[in-house]
């Protein structure tokens, strides 16, 4: 079981991640397979007892849209079940089969790699080198002009392509689009179904095979509601909601597990060339946020990714507005109640100069806002481990390349695990997979 207080070892998975301007790819060696009965990245409360299902709660929305590409904790939870990438990371850093089950150093500085002999889509359909290219041309066409097809379930990348720990990045999970527009197709041990008629906000996942696997149940709700998810017997509930996690405590059917440190709060300034924090310490801001916080830290090689951005080639946008066209506020998204506190805060302490405002923006306009870029500062949560430096900076506004980005707080969520549950294992960027049996 993952202790509470551990700090996980990196490897430096993000150093060279653009593929623009990036220096050449070196091979790693193979990398070592966890040694027999490691428990290193497993969660395991208790002896699995067998369910036919198991209920998991989250306070994130699950958006379709967004599949396979998760926005948040809740989505990278559903979606970890439901979609593959050719392989995993775990939480030490080491690579581990997904889709492909091998893969080697091949001529011409290249890596081959052989998908597993079982691989299905959810329609039964097999799983191709040819699908994995049509998945990748939806996403990542660079990368997929690079793959060539060897055999039936094998096919080659260069190398120098993308670093090799970016082909467990959820964007280049392999899918297919579902008739009619639903769920697009995975090749998960899960597959989502039309849902639970008598509780029609509840996401059903059916398990691809008779593997003892139970049927899971997904319920997003408002923070507010997470304890009646405990009173209601949910088996895993990710939340980072303070009151929820105190009520946890007092059960003695569950077990709070801390999990890493996934996500940044950071303050996006547009047009500015000199840091707008100053000598502000990031110690005052930690009472702001509703939950688990710390002043930003960067425990891996070199520095946040969203820091030096030149390497992936995004263009220098003119900046139009100047100080002076820009509104005098920090706004944040309204559905976040930490940003509005921090906003608040950072205006306090004259982050801006006198005269600023905390304003905040509804959630539906907050992203259509950040783009225009017409105010002086956001507050901004952002991911803290990416695979894919150049990918995660297209979720950043178009003005990146002229503003100033300074990181504030990291913050995580919390699972908090029936006992009993079947075991869990936990990805690098903090993805939770139920493991097989």
């Amino acid at each position: 079981m993952i202790p509470q207080h551990r700090s996980v070892i990196l490897v430096g998975l993000v150093a060279a991640a653009c593929r623009a301007g990036a220096p050449r790819a070196e091979l790693p060696l193979a990398p070592p397979a966890p040694a027999p009965g490691d428990t290193t990245c497993t969660i395991a409360v208790g002896r699995a007892t067998v369910r036919d299902t198991v209920r998991l709660a989250v306070t994130d929305p699950i958006e379709l849209k967004h599949a396979p590409l998760p926005r948040n904790d809740g989505e990278r939870l559903v979606f970890g079940q439901l979609y593959e990438s050719l392989i995993r990371v775990d939480c030490q850093g080491r690579a581990l089969p997904g889709l492909a089950a091998a893969w080697e150093q091949a001529p011409e500085d290249r890596w081959a790699f052989t998908l597993r002999e079982n691989a299905r889509f959810w329609d039964g359909a097999p799983v191709t080198p040819r699908d994995v290219l049509a998945s990748w041309r939806s996403r990542d066409a660079t990368l997929a002009a690079s793959l060539t097809v060897t055999g039936d379930r094998s096919f080659t990348i260069p190398a120098s392509a993308a670093p090799f720990q970016r082909l467990a990045d959820q964007a280049l999970a392999v899918t297919k689009p579902a008739p009619g527009g639903g769920w697009p197709i995975g090749t998960g041990r899960y597959w989502m179904t039309s849902g639970d008629p008598a509780s029609p906000d509840v996401l059903v996942m059916q398990p691809m095979a008779r593997t003892g696997q139970p049927v899971v149940k997904v319920a997003a709700m408002p923070a507010s509601a997470a304890r009646d998810a405990l009173d209601g017997e949910a088996g895993v509930l990710m939340t980072d909601d303070p009151a929820a996690l105190e009520y946890a405590r007092t059960l003695s059917g569950y077990v709070d597990v801390p999990l890493e440190w996934n996500r940044t709060y950071v303050l996006l300034a547009p047009g500015r060339d000199k840091p707008v924090l100053g000598d502000l310490r990031l110690e005052s801001l930690r009472e702001a946020v509703h939950g688990d916080a710390r002043p930003a830290e960067w425990s891996g090689p070199g520095r946040f990714w969203f820091t030096d951005l030149q390497a992936c080639g995004i263009p220098a946008e003119r900046d139009t507005l100047g100080t002076a066209g820009r509104r005098r506020r920090i706004v944040y998204n309204q559905s976040d109640r930490s940003t509005a506190d921090l906003a608040a805060r950072l205006v306090g302490l004259g982050a801006l100069d006198r005269g600023a405002v905390a304003g905040g923006v509804p959630a539906t306009a907050f992203e259509s806002s950040l783009r225009a870029g017409s105010d002086a500062a956001y507050v901004v949560q952002v991911r803290r481990r990416v695979y894919d430096v150049c990918r995660a900076a297209l979720e950043l506004p178009p003005w990146i390349s002229g503003a100033t980005i300074e990181p504030l707080l990291d913050i995580r969520s919390h699972a908090v695990v029936r006992r009993g549950l079947p075991r869990m294992t936990l990805d690098w960027d903090g993805t939770l997979r139920l493991a097989p049996p």
